[in-house]
């Protein structure tokens, strides 16, 4: 029984592809997930500069 070469190379490159895109949607999955923190970090921190603004109904009344 003889193998074919070609076969096997196409068969090794389409593995090491898929792992390839596999690892690269890992990597996006958490850039994104680093990216959402630090724009809900820096979200927060806006917020967080006008705490007066945050609140009950009320204060919202007398602001105006």
């Amino acid at each position: 029984m003889t193998v074919d070469q070609d076969n096997l190379d196409d068969s090794t490159s389409n593995v090491r592809k898929q792992r390839r895109q596999q690892e690269d949607k890992k990597r996006m999955a958490y850039r994104r997930a680093i990216e959402d923190y630090r724009e809900s970090k820096a979200l927060h921190a806006l917020v967080c500069d006008f705490p007066d603004l945050i609140g009950t109904p009320q204060n919202h009344q007398r602001l105006h």
